[in-house]
């Protein structure tokens, strides 16, 4: 089929279609591939897709936003797409939900070292589970589990640091599948300087994600001057910080005072973790908010538009 023909029948490029839909290459090609979510048609310079094409994958762009699974529905027709989009049913009220998790293989993995294993149980869970009961029913608990084990001596540091890019990986391809709509404000997420675990931030940025959140994710040990400038930059609408060792506490307290202070008006800092938690009155003197828990930032980002 030339050029002339495609546009007479109103075809369009990936890039176009991407523009249209508000979906990333890289996820239309990965909804294609591993879904079946549309069959288009080829020419010699790629893939065409047509007007049912660009419907459906509009429908799919707004129910995975609500948080469905791109697994569970992308061999769906368009009618029963549309009726499940003006049902407003959240995941977890349809038939088909997840068993609980077994997290054992996961942790096997992670004793073998096991990484390509780590990243494809990981794969598998999200591609049928709604985003939100990805970090809820699995990241989360993982996370706990191989913080107990480095606790117990069960991990090294070098498992806990696989373990945290295993889930930075999966972080940029949640935030790739739910990438926020334009101008929705985003979240900076970061340690500060001498905090070198990273785990419960990843874990934010997930949950941020799953709501269609913008995510700026810089990780751990970061000079303060960074995390101001990121934010200033992004627009951001908040910070997050995680604070989880007990040792230098004056200075980490410090480094969070010098954020507070030095984002622009109107961006909240929020910090959450053990050692967060083990001295809130230092948190709420330097100006930041404690959430003890991913329920209550779950609700902090409701109040900045996020979707659960």
């Amino acid at each position: 089929m030339d050029s002339a023909a495609a546009h007479s029948q109103d075809r369009y490029p990936i890039r176009v279609v991407a523009r249209l839909t508000g979906i990333p290459i890289d996820t239309l090609r990965a909804w294609e591939r591993r879904y079946g979510a549309v069959e288009p048609a080829r020419d010699d310079r790629g893939r065409l897709y047509d007007d049912a094409d660009l419907r459906k994958l509009k429908l799919l762009r707004r129910l995975v936003e609500r948080g469905h699974a791109i697994g569970r529905i992308a061999g769906m027709e368009e009618p029963e797409l549309g009726r499940l989009l003006e049902a407003g049913l959240d995941p977890e009220d349809r038939d088909g939900k997840a068993d609980a998790i077994d997290l054992t293989g996961l942790l096997e993995a992670v004793d073998r070292y096991d990484l390509p294993s780590v990243d494809r149980m990981l794969g598998k869970l999200s591609a049928v589970l709604s985003s939100r009961e990805m970090v809820h029913d699995v990241v989360l608990p993982f996370m706990r589990e191989v913080g107990r084990g480095w606790q117990l001596g069960r991990f090294t540091v070098a498992q806990e640091h696989m373990v945290s890019g295993a889930l930075r990986n999966l972080l940029g391809s949640l935030a790739r599948v739910q990438a926020p709509r334009e101008g929705r404000e985003g979240i900076v997420f970061a340690t500060p300087p001498g905090e070198r675990h990273e785990l419960g931030i990843t874990a934010a940025g997930m949950l941020a994600a799953a709501g269609g959140l913008g995510v700026t994710y810089l990780g751990a040990d970061l000079p303060v001057g960074d995390v101001i400038e990121a934010a200033r930059r992004t627009g951001a609408r908040a910070v997050v910080l995680g604070l989880t060792r007990s040792v230098g506490i004056p200075e980490a307290v410090e480094a969070i005072r010098a954020i507070a202070e030095g984002v622009p008006r109107g961006v909240e800092v929020f910090v959450g973790g053990a050692a967060a938690e083990a001295h809130p009155d230092a948190i709420r003197q330097v100006g930041a908010t404690l959430l003890r828990s991913f329920d209550a930032l779950e609700g902090a980002y409701r109040t900045m538009g996020g979707r659960f």
